[in-house]
């Protein structure tokens, strides 16, 4: 095993536990903690069996195994934009919608206030 191989099984595991520690301090919601591991656990086998990304590489038709994991993380990042966006967007809403809902309570209870 070369050196490169037991740092990047080193970086996995780290990345795990640091995962795993964000999960148990409640920082992530479960749809991102699952993501997450999965990546983290996708990373450790890629690193204890490099002949993996290299099958896939060369079946995908990429010249370097590095190419094919730069495009990888280029698509996960994008599909993590794409839930994030998701999410901010939904929120956004749910805030107008309270904001409203206040207002129009808000407003109920003035004039409660003023009728009596």
């Amino acid at each position: 095993m070369t050196s490169i191989s037991i740092f990047m099984i080193l970086l996995s595991v780290l990345f795990l536990v640091f995962i795993i520690r964000l999960i148990r301090q409640s920082t992530f919601t479960l749809e991102n903690s699952l993501l997450w591991l999965g990546i983290g656990i996708i990373m450790l086998l890629f690193s204890v069996f490099p002949g993996i990304p290299e099958y896939f590489s060369t079946l995908f038709g990429f010249e370097t195994m590095s190419n094919f994991l730069l495009v990888m993380a280029v698509l996960f990042s994008l599909i993590q934009l794409i839930v994030f966006t998701k999410h901010i967007t939904k929120q956004t809403n749910e805030i107008k919608s309270l904001i409203q809902e206040v207002s129009i309570l808000k407003e109920k209870i003035e004039r409660m206030g003023k009728e009596k």
